[in-house]
C-alpha cells in the first residue's frame, strides 16, 4: 500500500539521520576504526540469516571482481572514513557533504558503459559549489589551510566518493546475489578486516568498557540504520517507484541538521544552508531522470541505500 510505503520512507530517512547524531556519541567513547568494526559486525549477524536463506539464489562466481570492489569501498573504507568525518567535523556537515554521492555515482558512471550527460556534469558542479560553501563556511581563506582546518570535511567527501564507489560496481552484482547477502558479505568481511586493523587500539575491550549510552547509540545505528532503513527503501522502490523513493533521501540532511541543533547543541550556520541547498539542487539536477524506469534500475539503487550509513 502506498501509504505504509511513505510512512517507511519517512521512518528510513528519519533513521539514516539518527545514524549522525548516535555517531557522535558513539565516537565520544570509542575509535572511528572500532566503532565501525563493531558496527558491520552486529550488522553482519543480523543479516546472515536471511542471506542463509536466500543463499540458493546467488551466482557468487559471476560477481566476484566487483563484489570484492564493493567490500573494499562500502564495507572497509566508507565506513572508516564516515565515522572518521563525524569525529572530526559536525553532525550538519558530514550529512550535507556525505549527500554529494548520488552526484559523484553520476560522475563515476561512464565506468560502467554509462553515458556522462551534461545535465549529470551540471548538477555535479552546483553540488561541489555548494560542498565548497559547506566547507569554507564562505571564507575562501579557508582554502589555505584546507587539509588541517577541515579535514573531516574532505573525509566526508571521501565517504561520498567512496559510497559512489560501491554503487557503480553494484549494478553488476544486483542480478546475481540476494541483496541480504551482499550485504552481509559486505559487513561481514568489512569488520572482520576493521577489527583486525584496530587490534592495537584494543577494539572490545574498547566495548567492555563504553558506557550504556554509547552501546545504545551504537546498537541503534545498527538495527535503524544499518538493517531497517534499507530495507524500509526498499519496499518504497517497489511499492511506489524510484523517482518518489529517492525525494526522500533527500531529507536526510534537513532532519540531520535540526536533530543536532536539539540534541548536540550545534549551530546551524547560513553557509550550511545555502550550501546545503545548492548540494540538494546539484543532486537532484543530477539524479533527476526521465519517468521511464526499469526494474533493473531500481534495485540497483535500492542496494545502494541498504548500504548507507
Amino acid at each position: 500500500m502506498p501509504r505504509r510505503a511513505y510512512l517507511g520512507l519517512c521512518a528510513a530517512s528519519l533513521f539514516w539521520a539518527t545514524a549522525f547524531i548516535a555517531g557522535k556519541v558513539v565516537l565520544a567513547e570509542l575509535t572511528p576504526l572500532t566503532a565501525a568494526g563493531i558496527r558491520h559486525l552486529t550488522a553482519s549477524v543480523l543479516l546472515f540469516p536471511f542471506a542463509w536463506r536466500a543463499r540458493h539464489r546467488a551466482n557468487l562466481r559471476a560477481v566476484l571482481l566487483p563484489l570484492a570492489v564493493m567490500i573494499v569501498c562500502g564495507g572497509v573504507f566508507y565506513q572508516w572514513s564516515f565515522m572518521a568525518a563525524l569525529q572530526r567535523t559536525s553532525a550538519t556537515n558530514a550529512s550535507l557533504l556525505v549527500a554529494l554521492n548520488p552526484a559523484f555515482t553520476v560522475l563515476l558512471a561512464p565506468l560502467v558503459g554509462e553515458a556522462l550527460t551534461r545535465r549529470g556534469v551540471a548538477g555535479v558542479l552546483v553540488a561541489l559549489a555548494g560542498a565548497a560553501v559547506v566547507i569554507t563556511h564562505g571564507d575562501p581563506a579557508v582554502l589555505a589551510s584546507l587539509l588541517h582546518a577541515r579535514s573531516g570535511d574532505l573525509l566526508a567527501i571521501l565517504a561520498a566518493v567512496l559510497w559512489a564507489l560501491f554503487n557503480v560496481c553494484s549494478r553488476h552484482v544486483v542480478g546475481h546475489l540476494p541483496h541480504a547477502m551482499t550485504n552481509a558479505l559486505c559487513y561481514g568481511i568489512g569488520s572482520a578486516v576493521m577489527l583486525t586493523l584496530a587490534l592495537p587500539e584494543a577494539p572490545f575491550a574498547q566495548i567492555v568498557h563504553a558506557s550504556p549510552s554509547a552501546l545504545a547509540a551504537l546498537l541503534s545505528m545498527v538495527v535503524l540504520s544499518s538493517v531497517l532503513a534499507g530495507q524500509f527503501f526498499l519496499y518504497g522502490v517497489h511499492t511506489v517507484g524510484v523517482g518518489r523513493t529517492v525525494v526522500f533521501v533527500y531529507l536526510v540532511p534537513v532532519i540531520t541538521a535540526l536533530l543536532s541543533a536539539v540534541f548536540l547543541g550545534e549551530p546551524l550556520l547560513a553557509a550550511q544552508v545555502a550550501g546545503g541547498a545548492l548540494v540538494l539542487a546539484g543532486v537532484w539536477i543530477t539524479t533527476r531522470t526521465p519517468v521511464r524506469q526499469t526494474i533493473e534500475t531500481e534495485e540497483q539503487l535500492a542496494l545502494a541505500a541498504e548500504a548507507e550509513g
